[in-house]
């Protein structure tokens, strides 16, 4: 298989990525497809569907914010969207038939395969996100797209669109992740601080930080300074129990 576009988001690193596209809906992107499939003519009829779901692919099996990654290095992964070719075949997945979801605070295991971690023996990713627009350009369409769960640069398999009368199902069981309730952090972000953020990109960098951007598990370090890197900036933050406060945004 080789990529079909390529995502653009605001997260060029791993860390921050959200573990799932729901907890950050305001996310945005930009899928760019490759000259081979940029015809608008592919995407007739598809800006009638509310969402999508995306095939892509993890970075060499490595894990990342939550579910989503890039193949390769970032820098590579860049140059190959800027040069609009198709990034290198991805290394071998690393992966284990067990794993520590970060839903269980990264300290019990479960099946690799009763969760979506990215150490698999095939670095797939699946996300579901909402169609905002189709733009249609003379150099081929570029969907633009929220909950973006996915870092800057990666490549993209294949669209579907959502059916709901398909793909959802009402009295679908959750598994063990219904004992394990997803934890949100509370975010003192100073108006003064927000104001250095464009506006349209705040809401979406308040739902990262709300999720808790660091590793699961991360020992109680409260004055320890964590960099997030968002859409250009570097947002320097504390976690102190359960309050994430951000210090600085250059």
């Amino acid at each position: 298989m080789k990529p079909i576009a390529h995502i653009h988001t605001d997260l060029p690193q791993k860390f921050g990525i959200p573990r799932n596209s729901f907890l950050a809906p305001h996310l945005q992107g930009r899928i760019v497809f490759e000259p081979e499939y940029a015809l608008n003519s592919a995407v007739a009829g598809i800006d009638s569907f509310s969402h999508l779901w995306l095939l892509w692919r993890f970075e060499n099996g490595e894990p990342g914010g939550g579910a989503a990654d890039v193949a390769g290095t970032r820098a590579a992964a860049a140059a190959a969207a800027s040069r609009h070719a198709p990034a290198a075949s991805p290394k071998p997945a690393r992966w284990s038939p067990t794993v520590r979801p970060p839903r269980l605070g990264g300290a019990e295991r479960v099946g690799v395969f009763a969760t979506r971690s990215p150490f698999r023996p095939n670095p797939i990713g699946l996300t579901c996100v909402k169609l905002d627009r189709v733009e249609l350009t003379d150099a081929g369409p570029i969907i633009h797209v929220l909950g973006a769960d996915l870092r800057d640069g990666t490549p993209i398999y294949d669209i579907k669109p959502y059916i709901p009368f398909a793909d959802c199902h009402p009295d679908a069981c959750g598994g063990w992740i219904e004992d394990a309730p997803w934890h949100e952090l509370d975010v003192d972000f100073p108006e003064q601080l927000q104001a250095e953020v464009p506006a349209g990109k705040l809401p979406g960098l308040t739902e990262v930080l709300r999720q808790d951007p660091r590793r699961a598990g991360s020992k109680h370090e409260p004055t320890r300074v964590y960099h997030l890197a968002y859409a250009g900036l570097d947002v320097a933050f504390t976690v102190d129990g359960d309050v994430l406060h951000v210090v600085c945004v250059s």
